[in-house]
């Protein structure tokens, strides 16, 4: 949990810094915003595109302005209401025809169209009043230059405006500035201007602050909420007619290949009469997408909550499930954006809360992933070698099975230490073969042990030529007293079979002694910090090796104890004695193998004898 809130620290710091992939990552998201719905055809506003044909007909471009003033009076004909002209007029028309273009004006309204550019020091550019609150001039978009019409066309024009866009760091044009700064002079938009001259008022007003420009008004209209640095966002979701429709405002641009560059935006390339059309429209219906000062708060708040949530879901929730859950909160908090910005038209962004989520997710599952491979590890090193394969993979498919901080249970145990190991040990000794001994004593410890893990008993250590077993745990065992008495008869079993080969080999016969007791005791690691078994502790524990160590004084080689024996099915064990072992103030109750079962166990498995009897 600590590595995924310090990732998700990170992420949060990394959207404070807010880097160009970070900045398109988000962009491209108010892209698929804005142009989630189909847009719709206008009804105010339609296009005139001085495409091939165009020029086909009227020649090569710039036209004579005479052409223009034709066009003008075709519009008005047609049925216009204003006509926009998305062209520059800078310089005095070489055919003379400036003032019939500017006569025209006088029967249509007309807007022309200005630059703020980089390539001229001219400040002087047209009169227009603009009333500012606040700190205004230092937050604008600052061009050295301006780049105006003509004198006689600009007094002619109803108005004027720039039609400079704001591209953003991939590229794309999404916003567009309201007023640009020449000087000391504020311009406005050409979508602005159409608007004030449209409604008859003579000026702006432009408020600000020290965190920057804030609104715009035109006083017949309602305030226009800008961004810090004046630009508004424009709504993509109408389109126009390429004819002039009677009643519309015609904007009027050159589209011929090789005249007017594309622009880029989130509805792909458009010329400039294109995008000043769909300003003016978003102005006009006051649909302008809103970028509230609280959205960047919301989004940390998001970045936050979200990471928060999805290190609970990666902890809790199994693997497999993980992902489910964090689509889940990917796909709710992406529809509150959506659904935001279809209702308000508020843009706050979701992708990157998202991807944090998911990077969240994805470590935290990455983690959970690494934690349980190595648990497998763990659990295959701890009981890979003294419990059965069976178990083994029992635990590793559910390690929930498995406590290992210490946990009281009732166990059956087993003890097996090998009886008159003097003489075996004088064999080896006499012959100068302490590896022979050795060998032996790891064939019986290999023999007894391949009984116990063929019951899914645990090894729980090898002390000299002594073995300890248990049932019960890791994982549990209803019939554990059954599984340790079996084991006990097929013990014998596997010693009468090992001691006819070493007797073939010349070697003297093994005899071994075994106790089993079941009773409770506490089972889980035992030892140091640095170094632990698995191991059992507990009363039960002791009378069971106490029972191993009896047998020395009887003719039976196993002793069981009552609480076994009473636990077992009868056909397996008989009554044997009253004895006392070290620690215990009263006579216990001991008993053995039956006859039945030692020959049963050297017929086969007990289980297989107890399905057919």
């Amino acid at each position: 949990m600590k590595a995924l809130i310090a990732l998700l620290v990170a992420l949060l710091l990394l959207r404070v810094i807010d880097p160009w992939p970070i900045e398109t990552l988000r962009l491209k998201y108010f892209d698929a915003l804005l142009t989630i719905s189909d847009p719709v055809q206008s009804e105010t506003i339609s296009l005139y595109n001085i495409d091939e044909a165009a020029l086909a007909e009227g020649g090569q471009w710039p036209w004579p302005r005479q052409q223009l003033a034709e066009l003008n009076r075709n519009l008005l004909d047609a049925g216009a209401a204003a006509v926009v002209y998305s062209v520059l007029f800078p310089e005095a028309d070489r055919f003379g025809g400036d003032a019939e273009f500017a006569e025209s004006m006088a029967q249509m309204p007309t807007f022309l169209s200005a630059v703020a550019t980089a390539d001229t020091n001219r400040q002087e550019g047209w009169q227009i009043g603009v009333a500012t609150l606040g700190e205004v001039h230092e937050n604008a978009i600052n061009y050295p230059g301006i780049l105006p019409n003509v004198a006689l066309l600009q007094e002619a024009a109803i108005g004027t405006g720039v039609v400079n866009t704001a591209p953003e760091v991939d590229g794309l044009v999404r916003r567009v500035p309201m007023v640009i700064r020449v000087g000391e002079s504020l311009y406005p938009a050409l979508g602005l201007d159409v608007l004030r001259g449209l409604a008859g008022d003579p000026s702006y007003q432009v408020r600000g602050s020290e965190s920057g420009i804030e609104a715009v008004r035109v006083p017949s209209f309602d305030t226009i909420n800008t961004d810090a640095a004046g630009r508004v966002w424009i709504d993509w979701a109408n389109s126009f007619s390429q004819e002039p429709l009677n009643g519309t405002i015609i904007f009027v641009g050159v589209t011929a290949a090789g005249i007017t560059p594309l622009v880029p935006t989130p509805r792909g390339l458009m010329y400039s009469h294109q995008i000043q059309a769909t300003l003016f429209e978003t102005l006009l219906a006051g649909t302008s997408p809103v970028r509230p000062d609280w959205a960047l708060g919301a989004e940390f708040l998001a970045i936050l909550l979200l990471g928060l949530c999805t290190a609970l879901v990666a902890g809790r929730l199994p693997v497999l499930s993980v992902p489910v859950g964090v689509l889940a909160i990917g796909v709710l908090t992406a529809s509150g954006s959506v659904w935001g910005y279809l209702r308000f038209g508020v843009l706050v962004d979701a992708a990157f809360p998202v991807i944090s989520s998911l990077t969240v997710g994805s470590v935290g599952v990455g983690q959970r992933m690494i934690s349980e491979y190595r648990q497998k590890l763990q659990i295959k090193g701890m009981f890979g070698t003294y419990v059965s394969p069976k178990l083994v993979q029992q635990l590793v498919d559910d390690p929930s099975l498995m406590k290992l901080g210490g946990d009281t249970k009732t166990l059956s145990f087993l003890f097996c230490d090998i009886v008159g190991f003097t003489p075996i040990s004088e064999h080896f000794k006499n012959n100068n073969d302490p590896q022979g001994l050795v060998a032996l004593i790891n064939r019986l410890l290999s023999a007894l042990t391949d009984v116990v893990l063929s019951l899914d008993g645990t090894i729980d250590k090898y002390m000299g030529d002594c073995v300890m077993a248990f049932w019960g745990a890791p994982v549990d065992c209803d019939d554990h007293e059954e599984r340790a008495v079996t084991c006990a008869g097929l013990m014998l079993v596997a010693l009468e079979k090992l001691n006819k080969e070493i007797e073939a080999e010349g070697l003297p016969k093994l005899g071994i002694g075994i106790g089993v007791n079941t009773g409770p005791c506490v089972i889980g690691n035992v030892g140091g910090d640095k170094r632990f078994d698995y191991s059992a502790i507990g009363d039960s524990v002791n009378v069971a090796a106490r029972l191993e160590s009896s047998t020395r004084k009887y003719t039976q080689d196993v002793l069981i104890g009552e609480t076994t024996a009473k636990a077992v099915d009868p056909y397996l064990v008989q009554p044997l004695d009253s004895i006392e072992v070290k620690g215990k103030s009263e006579r216990l109750n001991v008993y053995t193998l039956s006859a039945d079962a030692i020959r049963a166990a050297h017929l086969a498995d007990y289980w297989a004898v107890k399905e057919n009897r």
